[in-house]
């Protein structure tokens, strides 16, 4: 590796007065040649003749330069070609006051077509430029150390060797520029007791310290809080596109720029730091080769163009401009949290990583010996995992954080909280919520427990490592497992599958620490307050509950008065994943549920013994759903035993409902003045959701506590089917049990047609049963008119037939819907076999309730209006009520009909005239003969003589 000191001042060229850079003769140092040890680096000076550059005659000494190889100089480009990269660099010649270089110090580093680094210092002015030009394979190595070192105290050495060699020139031909030497800005840099490059132990490379320094950075970025995180993600974005934007800090001082540029080197994994290039000061970003680019006020950029600031450039403004929206990064947050916080970074061995510095690609490890997260290629050295035991350790990460993380980085995430615990402190109570040492825990959140200095910047700080930051031969401090407990529950609630890992560790972490004695009651402990899904507590279990399940299940074959204990010690543990709890729960349930008293008490004892109320919910439960309805009554005798009260005290809303439903009908429905019937079951309801039976299996309990085999009595019946509703009836079973609300009704109404309807659907009805329900059904539908009466004939009279004998109110209600039918339907359509015939040969159930709707007055009205403009309906009556001798035509009908052709049909034939009534006789003739109109006029003019 070979490194050139290069000293330039501004000129002017006198025939073309273009303004371009003249090389500075550096003459060789005899004193620093001999001063080198024997067998350690030498340096080789090199002198050649140059051309006359800026019309100045004579020889002109070349730049300094040498091997830190103790060989000779490896082959580098001309000094023309130097020249102009130099040029480039520092923007010589070009934007606003393009004759010098303003008069602030502006500090850039570069990188080299040819893979060399160029690190330039202006000064005098703005009239001279100091550079550094180092090439071979070994540059990215040391460039690692530059963009930090050199903007602390890098340049005030250098100005220090350059200065004395410029001073010492024995070119006297060229005098330089005395005041490129002499402008105390250009040698501002020094800090006291920095020595020079060539004291500093490092060879050609200057020593770190000065106003850099990780403590104030520290300050620079709490100072600019809003800003670090955006600015660091938009340093990293580099290394994802290195073609992409540059990114412009613009600042009224350089010297702000070069803190961002060192907040940013100091921020980078190390083997990234040489493929970042900048400069503090530029006058036209446009024309700037480097990543980040410094501007002041005066710049020939527009920080307010929105093209400018959202596709060109990522602008980060200083200067109350509005700036490039801000990108977000999880990296960036966290490593700017940490500045904030003065909490160091952790950092990879810087000497061994290098990066290609002309893609910007991941480093590369040299020699194996960096950290795989820093240094190799194909690992993420910005993963946001290298920051977790950091951030863990300073209190200063969420589950939230946590929750914003993917894939394998969350994963990896809670990995290292995984390890966390294995070195956390504290012993069983140490990871409960407020426990552990409260002192501990406010050493580690006060800034005294952490160093005051900053984030590590990679072995140039400038203070020693804090308590916080672990060192080679001190292990990282201990985490509070409080701190790691409240974090398993913030990510467990927003992904538990993710907290499941770190909660069965801290689980772990604590049981390890645990007496025998005590583990069971610890287990119970930690199962309570850590977030473990079943899989986890499954693990658990059987790594400390198995010997705790066997022994319960050996004193199973004890009498219950043994099983105390075992029970107890098997609960503690969580045991619930072997066949020993499992077991005692059905023998406990078994036994309350035996018609022997002796049982009942002894399982009731070892429950109030063992005295643990989920044991005590999980028995009455597997008691009030097991088994049939037939032992419901089991139950009921339970709750009318002396250890009735025992159920009752230990019953809540969240019991199971038979066996709630079982304790209160014991209650309620007991010997003497206790409730019977409907009333016992209406009070029952009461006890349910809603107050009301809802579903069938309810309903089946509630009948099997209240009738207990017996069936209710029937003035019951029709609150039982309004309250219950027939269907859920029907649906529990239990329709055959009403089917008095329908074959033995009080009256026949809406609603006893609507039981009849719903209660079809009942298997368990007999032959006479469902002929009565059909018949109340069919008659509806006929007096509704929503069946065609001729069609239902038939039907109407088989029903009748299959439902005998029927109660005397199903007759009744019956005739009464089928001669509103018959009042409804049109005369010829009862002209007409088959209703003709049903008609004449029907009884008073039908008669006498069709003679009063016909009779009715409305009715009458209704016929006097509409008859006479109706020949066929006149036809169709005279026909229906004339005198018959047919045979099967009842002494009813006779009687109606005879008394229905007086009152109805005579009235309207007596004011009919003759145009009227020829129209009848057509009718009559056309449909019924010749015959017909005979006696039809024969019984009208009877009428009109009577």
């Amino acid at each position: 590796m070979a490194i050139r000191h290069l000293n330039y001042r501004l000129d002017e060229e006198p025939v073309t007065g273009a303004v371009r850079l003249v090389p500075v003769p550096v003459p060789p140092d005899p004193e620093a040649a001999a001063a080198v040890p024997e067998g350690g680096s030498t340096r080789a000076r090199a002198s050649a003749s140059e051309p006359d550059s800026g019309g100045v005659s004579g020889a002109v000494p070349a730049q300094a330069s040498g091997s830190e190889s103790g060989g000779e100089p490896g082959p580098w480009a001309d000094d023309a070609e130097v020249a102009e990269w130099v040029a480039l660099a520092v923007g010589a010649g070009r934007g606003r006051g393009a004759d010098g270089l303003g008069r602030e110090a502006r500090f850039s580093f570069s990188r080299l077509p040819d893979g060399a680094s160029l690190l330039c210092r202006t000064g005098g002015a703005g009239r001279g430029v100091r550079a550094i030009h180092l090439t071979g394979a070994d540059a990215a190595h040391f460039a690692e150390e530059w963009p930090v070192t050199l903007l602390a105290a890098g340049a005030g050495a250098l100005d220090s060797v350059t200065d004395t060699d410029a001073g010492t020139g024995t070119g006297g031909d060229v005098d330089p520029d005395p005041d490129f030497n002499s402008d105390p800005d250009f040698n501002s840099g020094s800090e006291p007791g920095s020595g020079s490059a060539l004291d500093s132990g490092t060879g050609e490379l200057p020593v770190p310290g000065g106003p850099f320094g990780t403590a104030e950075l520290t300050r620079f970025a709490r100072a600019h809080e809003p800003r670090v995180a955006p600015f660091l993600a938009d340093v990293r974005r580099l290394f994802d596109d290195p073609a992409g934007r540059q990114l412009v800090v613009a600042e009224e001082s350089p010297d702000t720029v070069a803190r961002w540029i060192a907040l940013a080197c100091a921020s980078l994994p190390p083997a990234y730091v040489p493929s970042l290039t900048f400069t503090t000061r530029a006058a036209d970003p446009g024309r700037a080769p480097q990543h980040i680019v410094g501007i002041g006020p005066d710049a020939d950029f527009d920080r307010f163009d929105s093209a400018t600031l959202d596709h060109l450039y990522r602008v980060h403004d200083g200067l109350d401009g509005p700036g490039s929206p801000p990108a977000t990064d999880i990296w960036a947050t966290w490593t700017a949290r940490l500045w904030i916080a003065g909490v160091p970074l952790p950092r990879a061995t810087a000497a061994t990583a290098t990066v290609a510095a002309d893609n910007g690609a991941a480093p590369d490890a040299r020699d194996g010996t960096a950290d795989s997260a820093d240094s190799a290629p194909d690992s993420d050295a910005f993963s946001p995992t290298r920051l977790v035991p950091v951030l863990l350790r300073a209190g200063l990460l969420s589950g939230g954080d946590l929750a914003e993380l993917t894939g394998d980085a969350r994963r990896d995430a809670v990995a290292a909280l995984v390890a966390a615990v294995r070195v956390s402190g504290g012993g069983p109570a140490a990871g409960r919520t407020g426990g552990g040492s409260s002192a501990g825990r406010a050493r580690e959140g006060s800034p005294e427990g952490r160093t005051g200095e900053g984030p590590s910047t990679g072995g140039t700080a400038d203070t020693a490592p804090g308590p916080g930051a672990p060192t080679a031969d001190q292990a990282p401090p201990p985490v509070d497992p409080a701190h790691l407990t409240a974090l398993c529950r913030e990510l467990h609630a927003h992904d538990p599958d993710a907290a499941a890992p770190l909660a069965l560790a801290l689980a772990r972490h604590r049981l390890g620490g645990v007496g025998p004695r005590e583990l069971s009651f610890e287990l119970a402990d930690v199962c309570a307050e850590l977030p473990l899904g079943d899989h986890a507590e499954r693990a658990l279990r059987a790594e400390y509950g198995g010997d705790a399940d066997e022994a319960l299940w050996r004193a199973l074959r004890e009498p219950p008065e043994a099983w105390v204990e075992p029970l107890r010690l098997a609960l503690a543990v969580a045991a619930d994943g072997g066949r020993g709890i499992d077991a005692a729960m059905k023998r406990l349930a078994r036994a309350l549920r035996a018609p022997d008293g002796t049982d009942r008490e002894q399982a009731a004892h070892v429950l109030d013994a063992v005295d643990y109320a989920p044991l005590t919910r999980r028995v009455l439960k597997l008691l009030g759903s097991d088994g049939g309805i037939g032992r419901l009554d089991l139950l009921r005798d339970l709750a009318a035993s002396p250890q009735g009260d025992w159920l009752r005290r230990n019953l809540d809303d969240h019991s199971p409902q038979p066996l709630r439903l079982a304790v209160a009908a014991a209650q309620w429905g007991g010997p003497g003045a206790g409730l019977r019937g409907v009333d016992l079951f209406g009070r029952l309801a009461e006890i349910l959701p809603g107050r009301r039976v809802s579903d069938a299996a309810t309903l089946r309990q509630m009948w099997r506590l209240v009738w207990r085999g017996t069936e209710p009595a029937p003035a019951d019946l029709p609150w039982l089917a309004r309250t219950c509703t027939v269907p859920l009836l029907v649906q529990a079973g239990l329709g055959r049990h009403i089917t008095g609300v329908v074959t033995a009704p009080d009256r026949v109404d809406q609603e006893t047609v609507a039981f009849a309807r719903d209660l079809l659907h009942e298997r368990g009805l007999n032959r006479c049963q469902r002929a009565t329900a059909h018949l109340l059904v069919l008659a509806q539908d006929l007096a509704d008119r929503r069946r065609a009466l001729p069609q239902s004939v038939h039907r109407l009279q088989a029903l009748h037939v299959d439902a005998a004998p029927l109660a005397v109110t199903v007759r009744r209600g019956v005739g009464d819907l089928v001669a509103l039918s018959l009042v409804r339907a049109e005369a010829p359509q009862l002209a007409r076999p088959p209703v003709f015939d049903y008609l004449i040969s029907s009884g008073p159930e039908l008669l006498d309730p069709y003679r009063q709707l016909m009779l009715d007055e409305r009715r009458r009205d209704q016929l006097d209006r509409d008859l006479p403009l109706q020949p066929e309906d006149i036809s169709a009556y005279y026909y229906l009520w004339r005198p018959t001798r047919r045979p099967g035509t009842s002494l009813d009908w006779r009687q109606v009909a005879q008394e229905l052709l007086r009152e109805i049909l005579a009235p309207v034939v007596a004011r009919l005239d003759e145009r009227r009534l020829g129209e009848v006789a057509t009718v009559i003739a056309n449909r019924q003969g010749e015959a017909r109109v005979r006696e039809w006029n024969a019984w009208r003019h009877g009428f009109h003589a009577g």
